[in-house]
């Protein structure tokens, strides 16, 4: 049978030429190229008119006109943001006076709304803008009563106080529309100052931060307010940095004792340069642990740009301590106080002074206030996973494995083992301790080291509490890189190995930080 094949030629004349286009049948084939942008969430906050509002006051006088800052706060989705303000004296937060860099403290003009009397004082306030009208952000406006802005609302449409914490000043809730531009979140602020009769010439100084939080549930950031004696200007212990470092190093004094806060919590440690050259923490680690947190290299000793959310929270019920090492557990004993006691030699005596005798030593829980020596207080209790801030540290199992992270807040770190910079035993070989926790002129519980015997948590309770120390350092032969005993006992190689032979990984046993 004859195959017929048809071919169809169709001709085109273009401008009076003929061609001849040869058109095949044939199946479509496509291809789609996808393209996928995503915008990132971004929050600004500016300023125009910021950094210097100069005003001259007479004695007796008020002025509520002093400069005008447009500030305006725009974040590209509707989640809302807050906006928070604080005193910043001397570039510290929570500091809201005005110093005078010749005059003592006694001049300082203290924040207030006082149009006259015999105080000086100085206020702040918030207002919209006229044009373009703005929608958001909202000014938080409360009771104009209030004098104390701890006992109500503040009303920042009128002059206030400035805040000694981040107090929010504005707000824009989740779910409003966010405009068509940053202008729909401008607002101004200004300030007012009334000056004495009495007060002393010259120019007097002070700050107002404002800083922006997103989204609109987010919490407030924190404030360092140090309760003793301040490094310089720094508050918080992870504002010391190595650029910062030889400069605040240069400033202590050699076992003097000064106070850092921890960011995460807000909580208060001392601190003091040793004799090895180093800043150590001279107090245990008390940080609860939150599983709904998220800690970043910013305020944990992380990895540059990374992150750790515990698997656990830190428990106050010891019975509901999870022995598997691999995930991090920690307990809070509560303001559980180490008491110094004369150390008694038989047990009558030993439970006359308040101690717990356990067969030939005599130790001591003191459970207190929190006016107990800060020094003494336990802290928290930390398996050797929440120590070096992991979710699961079974993969590390070699004997000598370093890791380079903890818990200790950013900037600080684990002390080593064995000799060298930023160990133990250089510290301790420095104030004669290198073979026995009783020999050289102190004690390691005592000034300035204060290591407590803080014994350990195991098994759902505590063990040789007043008797032995132990902490933890980030290396797997040598995790109980110390531990001590009253009478001279003293152990820098015991570890806590992988198997759990020589010590325990699922113990949990106190932190201190030294300065990277």
């Amino acid at each position: 049978m004859k195959k017929v094949m048809f071919v169809l030629f169709t001709m085109v004349t273009l401008g009076g030429a003929a061609l001849l286009s040869n058109v095949v049948s044939a199946d479509n084939d496509s291809v789609v190229d996808e393209i996928n942008i995503t915008v990132l969430v971004s929050c600004t906050l500016s300023g125009t008119g910021m950094n210097t509002h100069n005003a001259t006051i007479n004695n007796g006088q008020y002025n509520s006109a002093i400069g005008e800052t447009t500030l305006q706060a725009f974040c590209n989705d509707n989640n809302g943001f807050s906006m928070y303000a604080i005193g910043f004296t001397d570039d510290i937060d929570g500091k809201n006076i005005l110093t005078n860099s010749t005059l003592g403290s006694t001049y300082d003009i203290i924040t207030g709304t006082a149009t006259s009397g015999n105080t000086s004082n100085w206020a702040m306030k918030l207002s919209t803008v006229s044009s373009p009208t703005p929608t958001y952000p909202i000014i938080v406006a409360g009771s104009t009563d209030d004098t104390e802005k701890e006992q109500g609302d503040p009303d920042y449409t009128s002059f206030q106080e400035v805040p000694d914490d981040y107090e929010r000043v504005a707000y824009r809730t989740a779910g409003t529309d966010i405009g068509t531009g940053a202008e729909g979140a401008t607002l101004k602020t200004t300030y007012q100052a009334y000056i004495n009769a009495t007060q002393p010439a010259g120019t007097y100084t002070g700050q107002v931060k404002y800083t922006l939080v997103h989204p609109y549930s987010a919490a407030a950031p924190v404030v360092c307010k140090p309760s003793g004696t301040t490094i310089s200007t720094i508050a918080c212990m992870q504002d010391v940095t190595s650029s910062n470092k030889p400069t605040i190093l240069a400033s202590m004094t050699e076992d003097q004792q000064y106070t850092l806060v921890d960011k995460r919590d807000n909580k208060s440690y001392t601190v003091s340069k040793l004799k090895d050259g180093n800043i150590w923490m001279t107090q245990n680690l008390d940080l609860d642990l939150d599983s709904s947190k998220t800690y970043t290299s910013e305020d944990t000793d992380l990895p540059t740009n990374t992150t750790w959310t515990p698997n656990n929270p830190t428990l106050t019920n010891a019975s509901a301590w999870d022995y598997s090492y691999g995930d991090p557990y920690s307990y809070d004993p509560g303001d559980l106080y180490w008491n110094e006691i004369a150390w008694p030699e038989d047990q009558q005596s030993c439970e006359a002074a308040g101690g717990i005798w356990d067969s030939d030593w005599c130790g001591s829980l003191n459970l207190t206030s929190p006016t107990g020596n800060s020094h003494y207080h336990l802290g928290n209790y930390y398996n050797w996973t929440a120590a070096i801030a992991m979710n699961n540290s079974w993969g590390i199992q070699s004997n000598n494995q370093s890791v380079n992270q903890s818990i200790c807040p950013a900037g600080w770190t684990l002390p080593q083992v064995g000799n060298g910079e930023k160990t133990f035993y250089t510290l301790w070989d420095e104030y004669g301790f290198a073979s026995s926790s009783t020999s050289g002129s102190n004690n390691l519980w005592s000034s300035p080291l204060f290591f407590v015997p803080g014994g350990e948590f195991s098994y759902g309770g505590h063990t040789n509490v007043g008797y032995i120390g132990n902490y933890w350092a980030p290396v797997t032969s040598s995790a109980y890189s110390i531990q001590y005993a009253r009478g001279g006992r003293f152990n820098t190689s015991g570890g806590a190995y992988p198997d759990g032979g020589g010590g325990q990984r699922d113990y949990g046993v106190s932190v201190r930080c030294v300065l990277r």
